[in-house]
């Protein structure tokens, strides 16, 4: 049997999800603390909290993203620093 996925909308979120399981990635829109300048970035959900660099696509400095995630697998909050903060 293939795995496919299902393509029904969450009727809370809106968003299409697997079968059985919350969305994975979210996208969201995020500010550079450096230059200000907003744009869409792609949070995975599926580790739950992390930390990481993703270069800003406007200034191309690096960017420390804070993700908070519960344990459903929803994305609550996302912070954006500087390296140097």
């Amino acid at each position: 049997m293939e795995n496919l996925q299902d393509k029904r909308l969450r009727a809370r979120t809106g968003k299409a999800f697997l079968a059985g399981s919350a969305p994975l990635q979210y996208e969201r829109w995020v500010a550079c603390p450096y230059c200000g300048e907003a744009f869409v970035s792609i949070v995975d959900a599926s580790a739950g909290n992390q930390s990481y660099y993703e270069d800003c696509e406007v200034c191309c400095r690096p960017i420390l993203f804070q993700t908070e995630i519960d344990s459903d697998g929803n994305v609550l909050g996302i912070t954006t620093l500087r390296e140097d903060d």
